[in-house]
């Protein structure tokens, strides 16, 4: 009798859980068909905010639309004490990978070689793509052993580890990435931004048949993106204040011409590099937004001679533009994003994010120091380079602030090393180097084309595999020094 009770309970329960599960499923497939309907028809209402950030959390999409780096070194977890603590305890739990290494200590027929023991791990079919890569990778989880090549099975598969340190490509950027690499939720949210097309994109260009070589690549930069700063005279910059706060030579004019120049990136995979040194022996050095050097000196290093910083920076009082002292060294540069084909008056009457009087503001308190407004067109033209030579349909948003900083330093350096915009050997989630906040987004892009961003970036590289391995460097060269061929 009791064991018939027992049986009868166990099924209650077994049913009941059931059933919860099932009215669970239903209620959020039905959030999340109102969410994409939502996106979709581009509504800007409340209702259609709170279902973005759910998409992918509200701080996610903070990140992904330049707020990352705007806590500057005030920020709670820009300490070095108070971050380790934080940043050792989630790379912890983020090594705990599912990728199972066991070396095999016995004799291999036909081969000397150890042996690796993998979990759930998966390749890619394209042939153009070389690219193989594990589910901890996708994941933004590192991988600290250079000699690892993996291969794909539903079920634990024998991997050989190659004695030889061998730099297999998946442990570098791949440079035909696509939104296959993507995992699910990344992929909605890049379709749903592709789809809502705030920036009102008329995209009317070829997409290119072949894939350009590096050189062709690099020719198309130079010669369709123009980088300058707004000059007293453009209109509607035409009134007597203006004329006081525009700096009155162009960006460009006043910059340079550097010789070696260093773009540090803000990401987390910069940690323990110890690449504070190699940095700051650079002619110029240009950072992003609020990201700090003090308390990280030894990995990103001291000297600022370029900030590049979003609009929100200046327009949101959460951020401290004018009393924060970190914005005080070296020569500013703010942009702001613009409609597609909207002209600078347009622009001026609708900006983003309306950040003009807080630009005069910090003008009229700092008239020394060199501070740029970016002309907006800059962006589109380096938008329709990126979807020209991408296959599919790119996010229909402005380039990040480091893509455009990287133009930046090519159109006044001699050469430019970038690091840890491709990412290391210490890939990881953690978003940026001086705060906890962890997705993969940061590293794969969401609002911001940053995948095919990075693809670009690798085509163009004229460093080795290694540097971008060991460092996460890229090195490119200046457009004052690369002649295109057969044209110049």
């Amino acid at each position: 009798m009791a064991r018939r009770r027992l049986g009868t309970m166990r099924k209650a329960c077994f049913f009941t859980s059931v059933s919860i599960l099932c009215l669970y499923t239903v209620f959020y497939k039905m959030c999340y068909q109102k969410g994409n309907l939502l996106l979709r028809h581009g509504s800007n209402n409340t209702g259609t905010k709170q279902l973005q950030c759910n998409l992918m959390q509200c701080g996610v999409q903070e990140i992904l639309r330049g707020k990352e780096d705007a806590d500057g070194s005030n920020h709670e977890y820009a300490t070095r004490g108070t971050f380790w603590k934080t940043f050792e305890a989630a790379q912890k739990d983020q090594l705990s990978s599912e990728i199972i290494l066991k070396t095999n200590n016995s004799k291999i027929k036909g081969s000397s070689k150890p042996e690796i023991q993998s979990k759930k791990t998966t390749v890619s079919k394209d042939p153009l793509s070389a690219n193989v890569v594990t589910r901890d990778l996708s994941r933004g989880q590192q991988v600290t052993d250079p000699s690892i090549i993996s291969n794909t099975a539903a079920k634990p598969t024998k991997i050989k580890l190659a004695l030889k340190t061998q730099w297999s490509s998946w442990m570098i950027w791949n440079d035909d990435s696509s939104s296959n690499n993507l995992n699910r939720r990344l992929r909605t949210v890049k379709n749903n931004y592709a789809a809502m097309n705030k920036y009102a994109v008329n995209f009317t260009g070829t997409r290119k048949a072949k894939k350009l070589s590096s050189e062709e690549l690099l020719c198309e930069l130079k010669q369709r993106v123009q980088v300058a700063s707004i000059q007293f005279g453009d209109r509607p910059f035409t009134t007597p204040d203006w004329r006081e706060y525009i700096p009155k030579q162009n960006l460009t004019q006043a910059l340079g011409p550097f010789k070696m120049c260093a773009v540090v990136a803000s990401a987390g995979s910069i940690l323990r590099s110890k690449l504070g040194v190699e940095i700051d022996a650079h002619d110029a050095v240009l950072r992003f937004n609020g990201a700090p050097t003090i308390g990280f000196e030894s990995d990103v290093g001291r000297r600022t001679t370029i900030r590049l910083v979003n609009s929100q920076v200046l327009a949101r009082q959460d951020h401290k533009f004018h009393s924060n002292n970190l914005y005080r060294t070296g020569t500013l540069l703010v942009w702001d994003p613009a409609p597609y084909s909207a002209n600078l008056t347009e622009w001026f009457n609708h900006p983003d994010y309306n950040f003009f009087e807080s630009y005069k503001k910090y003008r009229g308190n700092n008239p020394s120091q060199p501070f740029y407004i970016l002309n907006p067109k800059m962006q589109w033209q380096l938008w329709n380079i990126l979807q020209e030579n991408t296959a599919e349909d790119i996010q229909r948003n402005p380039p990040s602030s480091g893509l455009m900083g990287i133009l930046l330093m090519m159109t006044i350096c001699d050469q430019t090393d970038v690091y840890e915009f491709l990412p290391s050997k210490r890939r990881t989630d953690l978003c940026h180097y001086y705060e906890k906040f962890q997705d993969q987004a940061c590293t794969m892009g969401a609002y911001h084309p940053l995948m095919f961003e990075k693809n670009l970036v690798k085509r163009i590289n004229r460093g080795s595999d290694k540097e971008i391995y060991s460092q996460g460097k890229v090195t490119l060269p200046g457009f004052r020094t690369f002649r295109c061929p057969n044209t110049e």
